[in-house]
């Protein structure tokens, strides 16, 4: 049962790269400990595989790879949380990485929709934010460098 302080939430963040579909797509799946911020564990390359992120003993999430479209889709389902600080579970929670050509560069796309407690919105979208726009934008562009130096 939630507690009354969850709420859900959505949000979605875009970065556009000059790779290919199947570069972003196997960077996501196989790279995960390079762009996402804390301790990854276990695998994220197939459907059904599972996986634990977790911040020292304070955070932890058990994860699952709930749908998987070769080059154009990634989706994450949280199987188990907790936040020991303050309680926060937020099980049930996807993460969605949508991966679309545009011309000769690619938009990935990843939404955040699942729950969070009230008053921290602002705080997933900064955490979405620096995940995506920087952590992976940052992997992603320099793939992009080795390949055309």
């Amino acid at each position: 049962m939630r507690r009354p302080d969850h709420t859900a939430a959505k949000y979605t963040v875009a970065i556009e790269v000059e790779i290919s579909p199947h570069h972003v797509f196997d960077h996501i799946v196989k790279d995960v400990s390079n762009f996402w911020p804390e301790e990854f564990e276990g695998n994220s390359t197939k459907l059904n595989d599972g996986f634990i992120f977790r911040s020292g003993d304070s955070h932890y999430s058990k994860n699952k790879v709930v749908e998987l479209v070769p080059d154009k889709k990634v989706v994450w389902l949280v199987t188990e949380s907790i936040r020991k600080r303050d309680g926060f579970d937020w099980t049930g929670s996807k993460m969605i990485f949508e991966i679309t050509p545009k011309g000769d560069n690619t938009i990935v796309q990843f939404t955040y929709d699942g729950f969070i407690l009230e008053n921290e919105y602002d705080r997933l979208v900064q955490v979405c934010d620096m995940v995506i726009k920087e952590r992976l934008y940052s992997l992603l562009t320099t793939e992009s460098e080795r390949n055309y130096n």
